[in-house]
């Protein structure tokens, strides 16, 4: 097996669901849909359940600290290594997930991996021996863990957006009349508000990432705004009320 998807461990909670999303999700990208995809864990000693088996799974019985099982994985072939927290509750895990990527690290593989971390403070410890991605669990979205395998860095964004530490997602009213929503975007981003990322119709519908040539009836409008700098609802109204106003007299 070349080229494979390696998944190590399994949640401690609903693991049968949380697999099937992940695998689902990993089979949704044309790139991956026939990447041959390996749980390498104890849980599924008597079997796979069917959903995962029409998914084209493969099992292997094992734990990736012995070199047996290690080898058994063809890892060294692998395109990635997941290793997901055995309890994503307790931050005992991080101790058993530091000594799976050190044999990583020793085989020269680090960089392949993706590793879940719970204590956010064992960070550093990840990437001190050269862990490609450390991230917290996210059992209810696995599209995180997806995004970071195809595209490493989203998933910092994402985590940010969930957790509010440095970015938050804030909804400004903004009354619209047909006004392009690239007008929208330079007069937030040149007033150094925030980044728009979508609007609220007057009927209240949510429009994510609409295209910059729409134009826009709106009440609302959603921003990425930096934690440390939050505009106000008036800071909001007159950027856009100053940039529209220069564009007519240009």
């Amino acid at each position: 097996m070349n080229n494979h998807i390696v998944i190590i461990n399994a949640p401690k909670y609903n693991p049968d669901l949380y697999f099937n999303r992940l695998i689902t999700q990993i089979r949704s990208n044309p790139a991956t849909n026939k990447t041959p995809i390996v749980l390498l864990n104890n849980l599924y000693l008597d079997g796979l359940p069917m959903s995962l088996e029409h998914l084209g799974v493969t099992f292997l019985a094992g734990h990736a600290n012995h070199e047996a099982d290690y080898k058994q994985s063809n890892m060294e072939q692998a395109a990635h290594i997941i290793v997901l927290a055995d309890d994503e509750h307790s931050d005992d895990s991080d101790s058993l997930s530091f000594d799976i990527c050190y044999r990583m690290k020793e085989h020269g593989l680090a960089y392949r991996v993706i590793v879940e971390c719970v204590e956010d403070e064992n960070r550093e410890r990840f990437k001190r021996i050269g862990v490609k991605t450390v991230m917290r669990p996210v059992r209810s979205y696995p599209e995180v863990l997806v995004r970071a395998m195809e595209s490493p860095g989203a998933e910092v964004l994402m985590e940010d957006m969930f957790t509010g530490t440095n970015d938050l997602i804030m909804r400004f009213p903004l009354w619209l009349e047909g006004d392009k929503w690239q007008e929208v975007m330079m007069a937030m981003i040149m007033a150094n508000l925030g980044t728009p990322l979508a609007y609220v119709s007057k009927e209240g519908h949510v429009c994510v990432h609409p295209s910059t040539e729409d134009n826009v009836y709106a009440q609302s409008i959603l921003l990425l705004v930096r934690t440390d700098h939050v505009p106000s609802d008036t800071q909001v109204r007159e950027a856009f009320s100053v940039y529209h106003k220069q564009q007519l007299s240009a």
